[in-house]
């Protein structure tokens, strides 16, 4: 029988890219799962989960008590990719800093809890370390020892919960706690580069590249999600990476979408932010699970263009 079967688990942000293969698996698994997200819940989800659509900033102790969650995977968020906007101020304190702040006090005393898992980011290592003035030839390998400098309010809140965790578990050290630093994750129904540029292809669009010379770690979302349940089966408490540990370049990318799409209409636009070079150590991740099954954008490319495709033939 499953690890996970008739567990229950709550999951924080469960409809997004993330938390919707981390929900299919587990309903498969045969976990009991309760959902809170601010999307309508997914029909294929009804009669098989607990939903609750709305602000999780309203969740009360009693409320979650009721279902006596074992593991909580918390990763609702809100995030700008780039340069944040002045009326992120308020929307990453209300869905990050506080939402966070307030989900751990409503569960942190709760009898049946023995697992946290946070969806941390890689935005709180020191920009110093992969943000370059010129283009690099190969990427910075971050590991959680790391320098911590938050890149902007995003990272920032992410450094924040860290250490709320933390904090927690020096009075409740049975409660495990892991803070999964994610890097550049893309997915199904994203808003990530890769998704937009795919959509776009499909229509014949122009796309508008940023500096192709950048670096990242891209990380597919039903691949965070697997990472996320390997973590949860670990007595691991602690930071770790969650990404692919390959960093790759953006004209890499192109390259790729170059072979499914036929030659493409690219305009490379001029952008005054540095050049990233980064990629994640994953050394910790694998010596803590044993697992390393992450895939590289040539075999995940194609299932986002074929998912899709089908999603513009359903309209």
């Amino acid at each position: 029988m499953d690890k996970w079967h008739k567990k229950h688990v709550f999951i924080s942000g469960g409809a997004g890219v993330i938390g919707t293969p981390l929900v299919n698996s587990l309903i498969d698994k045969g976990a009991i799962i309760f959902i809170g997200d601010l999307k309508p819940q997914p029909h294929a989800w009804q009669g098989r989960v607990t939903y609750r659509q709305g602000d999780l900033i309203t969740l009360s102790a009693p409320e979650i008590a009721d279902f006596s969650p074992e593991v909580f995977f918390h990763l609702a968020a809100t995030f700008e990719r780039s340069e944040e906007t002045y009326e992120f101020w308020e929307e990453n304190f209300h869905h990050n800093v506080h939402l966070s702040h307030h989900l751990l006090g409503v569960l942190k005393d709760l009898p049946s809890l023995k697992t946290v898992i946070f969806a941390s980011s890689y935005l709180i290592y020191d920009p110093s370390l992969y943000l370059f003035s010129k283009p690099q030839s190969s990427p910075t390998a971050l590991d959680e020892t790391c320098a911590v400098a938050p890149r902007n309010l995003c990272g920032n809140a992410k450094w924040t919960h860290e250490q709320e965790l933390q904090f927690i578990r020096k009075f409740k050290p049975h409660l495990q706690t892991i803070c999964a630093r994610i890097f550049r994750s893309y997915g199904k129904n994203s808003r990530d580069i890769i998704s937009r540029w795919i959509r776009m292809l499909l229509k014949g669009e122009t796309i508008s590249v940023y500096r192709p010379e950048g670096i990242f770690d891209y990380i597919y979302a039903d691949d965070v999600a697997e990472g996320l349940l390997q973590l949860a089966a670990t007595r691991y408490s602690g930071t770790v990476n969650l990404g692919s540990g390959h960093g790759r370049k953006v004209s890499d990318m192109l390259q790729i979408l170059q072979q499914h799409f036929g030659p493409i209409s690219t305009k490379i636009e001029e952008i005054d932010i540095p050049y990233e070079a980064s990629q994640a150590n994953m050394q910790r991740f694998i010596t803590q699970t044993h697992w390393n099954g992450f895939r590289q954008l040539e075999e995940t490319i194609p299932l986002l263009i074929a998912f899709e495709k089908a999603k513009e033939q359903r309209r």
